[in-house]
């Protein structure tokens, strides 16, 4: 059976200011290889087998012509370019996934991927998908989870119950991004995985759910794609209905409700949710950046040169128009410098 991989690209990625903003957003970026996040997501689904279809790609109302622009670069012809006219969170984006493939068959797996996270090895992660397949096929909404490097608090986690088959099992509770105590415990016990927000589900499945679980945001996302018209290349969500759907993440609306819940687990991939300059290894070279007796810093200028020296554990990062200075260990913080700009009405800088 083929999957149909769909790539949720609606993120702002206001932790990664200056470098990303409004127009272009994190997983637009070039932040961990020569591609962006949003062409690293798409490659990783196109392989020579032809286990997988042409993606299909749900981003912001603003975003068309970037993410054809993208594709273009690494040679991928999309099946369709689906555009937001608002967000709505995962659950609607999921819900509009399921309606356009059940529109041809609704056996169909979707492979459900966020466009802004790193991923080191795809092939691994392709073998990952091969191993969650058969669960749903099964009528199992299928997640994966990432091996967990350390105690982390800024990922939620997900604990394993009973084992369905190898590597899959069903999932016996959804956890928030705990404290630090909560997360070593996780550790220590075993069965906690960090969620990771890749799906797996036939288009059936997830409909079904959501009709029993938030029949609002099924019918609400399937009247805004009945109801869509094409803006160019893109085909753009009837705005009147989307307006109307409620905003939910798929984890609240589905997957802590649902008795169909499954988890690929352990998944070790080199997963990393770049969600702040933090995320990133250090860096003290470019083209723009002098660091003399420097450690564990985050330096990158797009704009002018940037010199540092004795320091450490900084994030600095310079645009043509903006300039970030903050502690590494301090970089969610940079979502409040935003927060602040945008009560300011700085719009030309967001």
């Amino acid at each position: 059976m083929k999957i149909q991989p769909v790539i949720m690209s609606g993120g702002s990625g206001t932790r990664l200011w200056p470098l990303s903003r409004t127009a272009r957003p994190k997983q637009f970026l070039k932040l961990v290889t020569d591609k962006s996040m949003f062409q690293e997501t798409a490659l990783r689904v196109h392989d020579e087998t032809g286990a997988y279809q042409n993606p299909v790609i749900i981003a912001g109302r603003k975003h068309g012509a970037i993410v054809a622009e993208q594709l273009t670069e690494i040679g991928i012809e999309p099946a369709e370019i689906i555009l937001e006219p608002c967000p709505r969170n995962t659950a609607a984006v999921a819900a509009v996934a399921a309606c356009w493939v059940a529109r041809g068959e609704e056996d169909t797996l979707v492979l459900l991927m966020p466009a802004d996270h790193h991923i080191a090895d795809a092939g691994e992660f392709r073998r990952a998908v091969d191993a969650g397949a058969k669960a749903a096929e099964d009528g199992y909404i299928v997640t994966f989870g990432i091996k967990p490097e350390s105690p982390h608090t800024g990922y939620g986690y997900i604990q394993t119950g009973a084992k369905l088959r190898t590597s899959v099992f069903e999932v016996a509770a959804f956890k928030e991004k705990p404290e630090l105590k909560t997360a070593e415990k996780y550790i220590d016990d075993g069965g906690y995985f960090w969620n990771a927000g890749i799906f797996l589900f036939s288009a059936k499945a997830m409909l079904d759910e959501l009709e029993r679980h938030a029949p609002d945001i099924r019918k609400s996302a399937s009247k805004a794609l009945e109801e869509s018209a094409m803006s160019g290349a893109a085909l753009r969500l009837d705005e009147p209905a989307f307006e109307l759907c409620p905003s939910n993440s798929i984890d609240y609306a589905v997957m802590e409700k649902t008795e169909k819940a499954a988890i690929v687990a352990p998944v070790d991939v080199g997963w990393t949710d770049i969600g702040s300059w933090s995320e990133l290894d250090a860096l003290l070279t470019g083209e723009n950046v002098v660091a003399i007796g420097s450690e564990n810093c985050v330096i990158r200028s797009d704009g002018p040169m940037v010199g540092v020296a004795g320091v450490d554990n900084l994030i600095i990062v310079a645009t043509s128009d903006a300039v970030l200075v903050a502690r590494r260990d301090n970089a969610q913080e940079v979502r409040a410098i935003v927060e602040e700009l945008k009560k300011r009405g700085r719009a030309d800088l967001l």
